[in-house]
């Protein structure tokens, strides 16, 4: 009967974490709440996720890849790199790959994938190359870069972890890296072949043609007898009466920037305002305005000494995530005005003070170049463009290095587990200097912390209620008596299918149990089976929800939901097969 609750609950569990209604780690909260609640595991058991082994990797890998972020080394790395790179789009791509492949590692790649945008970015616009042909090939780069170690994902992690506590030899530091790099190395060739796939979404035009920002955008002049003259805008209060937003303002044929609240306007000054038709029409007649026809205001216009236009994209963790532009107060908090919001390709002008902001959200933003620092300091978003030179700080790289590698050496060896020696390096890039104390609580997702703090003890729980073995006699009953590759090819269709949808931490849990009892009921080996699960898990090409750094391209590449099924499933389907075929000889059953 507990079986049957717990296989119950956990199919409410992955609906709710595929359709995205609720936060992930939310779902895993609720699902912990119940297990405890109905009893399907032990006093005790039900904590035992927060202090798992793998929940404190995983937030230790998160501070390890910040303090090699903050120290510039792969920033540097990747900008001279690409500075002078091809100016053709497969080249260009090729060299990409090779450069975040190898990084992601050993760093998280979705840390590795933020940090590569905006130098992708810059070599695409130098050379007039569209960014869609190279960052979705990028987060592909990033995810077959990342199974080749055992600390280049989460995922890798989790099930070295899980096999660990179940008496099984944990996976060795290096355990992945035959397969990962065969598989990088036909996921190579597959992306540089089949690159013309995906269509140009994003053509080499100005930022408010790319949004559709520019039929919003109008220049109206104040005339002599105009009420808004000798007036503050804090006085006229423009925004709160017509449904609008002053962008700038042309003075003697001279662009100020974005005005301040308290700057007395004159007559004949030029404000660019953000407005619809109605609104525009509304303040014409109402503030003895003129509005200059024939010409919508671009790039060059909003730009000045003053001011800077440039995208942003909401990063993982934000405090963004949920809440809308109006609700956080955006312009004040940032110093910033959010014109424009690209999301699953569709670009919204109207309104958008009322959305509320997701994790791959892309922005176009209006700022002071005063507040620049403000900008660049803040972690709630990834700034798409170069807003300074890349700065490398020689010590800082050299000690950040140095700790990774010695991290990477003590598991590889032994020496230590990899929860130890993660937990070691966290605590000395802080004494070093690497990584101020605050931005230690910054760079953890505490997201993807809770969720395995929550999903964890439903492994248990599925154990200890009889829901695996359940559920393997019905897998076994399905597929009937074709032996252990059949079983294996199914696992890791299954965790592909799931993976797409829903968190790839959350399916490497929930399936991870279910891999050893299908094993242990064939008479096999479980690794087999364990690594299948890492591979697929690590294998959402196509789909853009269900990896994080295929969201983080989605925006800046103009991506449409189909471009990820166009040259990600032929991708997938390629994956696979290799895997299936290889695995058993790498990992006899």
């Amino acid at each position: 009967m507990q079986g049957a609750v717990v296989l119950a609950l956990l199919a409410v569990m992955v609906v709710l974490l595929a359709i995205e209604k609720i936060r992930a780690d939310l779902v895993a909260m609720l699902g912990l709440a119940c297990l405890i609640v109905v009893g399907a595991i032990e006093p005790g058991q039900g904590l035992a996720g927060f202090s798992n082994p793998a929940t404190v990797t995983v937030a230790c890998m998160f501070v390890l890849s910040a303090g090699l972020q903050a120290s510039g080394l792969v920033r540097v790395l990747g900008d001279r790199l690409l500075r002078d790179g091809p100016t053709r789009a497969v080249p260009l791509l090729l060299l990409c790959g090779l450069l975040i492949g190898p990084i992601s590692a050993f760093i998280n790649n979705t840390a590795a994938v933020a940090v590569f945008l905006p130098i992708a970015l810059r070599a695409c616009q130098g050379n007039g190359i569209s960014p869609s042909r190279v960052l979705m090939p990028l987060s592909f780069f990033a995810m077959l870069g990342g199974t080749c170690t055992l600390i280049g994902t989460s995922t890798n992690i989790l099930v070295s972890s899980y096999a660990h506590e179940h008496g099984l030899a944990a996976f060795g530091m290096f355990e992945f890296s035959k397969l990962g790099l065969l598989l990088f190395a036909l996921g190579t060739v597959y992306l540089v072949a089949a690159g013309p796939l995906v269509p140009e979404r994003i053509p080499a035009e100005s930022l408010t043609e790319g949004y559709h920002l520019n039929r919003y955008l109008s220049e109206v002049v104040i005339l002599a007898d105009s009420p808004l003259a000798g007036r503050t805008l804090q006085d006229a209060r423009l925004g709160e009466r017509y449904d609008l937003e002053v962008l700038g303002l042309y003075r003697d044929k001279a662009m100020l920037g974005p005005p301040g609240r308290d700057r007395v306007l004159r007559e004949h000054d030029v404000l660019i305002v953000k407005a619809p038709a109605a609104a525009l029409v509304q303040l014409r007649d109402a503030m003895g305005l003129a509005i200059k026809h024939g010409h919508h205001p671009d790039d060059a216009d909003l730009r000045s000494v003053e001011s800077a236009l440039i995208e942003v994209v909401v990063s993982p963790n934000s405090r963004l995530e949920g809440q809308t532009i109006k609700g956080v107060d955006f312009r004040h908090r940032y110093g910033a005005t959010a014109l424009a919001v690209r999301r699953s390709g569709e670009d919204r002008v109207e309104k958008i003070g009322r959305m509320r902001l997701r994790f791959g959200d892309e922005l176009l933003i209006l700022a002071p170049r005063r507040s620049l620092d403000r900008l660049k300091g803040q972690t709630d978003f990834v700034v798409l463009q170069e807003l300074d030179v890349a700065v490398l700080r020689p010590w800082r790289a050299l000690a950040a290095g140095m700790i990774v590698a010695a991290v990477v050496a003590s598991a590889a060896l032994g020496t230590y587990s990899i929860a130890e020696s993660a937990v070691v390096g966290s605590v000395l890039m802080v004494l070093t200097g690497c990584l101020p104390v605050r931005r230690v609580y910054e760079a953890v997702d505490w997201k993807v912390v809770f969720l395995l703090a929550g999903l964890i003890p439903m492994g248990t729980a599925l154990e200890n209620s009889g829901a695996a073995a359940t559920a393997v006699h019905v897998l076994l009953w399905a597929l009937g008596d074709h032996g252990p590759h059949v079983f294996l090819g199914a696992f890791f269709f299954l965790t592909v299918v799931l993976t797409g949808f829903m968190s790839n931490n959350a399916t490497a849990v929930l399936l991870a149990p279910l891999a050893v009892s299908s094993a242990s009921a064939l008479g096999v080996d479980p690794r087999p089976f364990l690594i299948a699960v890492t591979f697929a898990a690590s294998a959402a090409f196509y789909t853009p929800i269900g990896y994080q750094t295929n969201l983080l391209v989605y925006g800046p590449g103009g991506y449409r939901f189909l471009d990820y099924l166009r040259l990600g499933a032929p991708l997938n389907a390629l994956h696979g097969v290799a895997a299936i075929l290889v695995i058993p000889r790498l990992f006899p059953f």
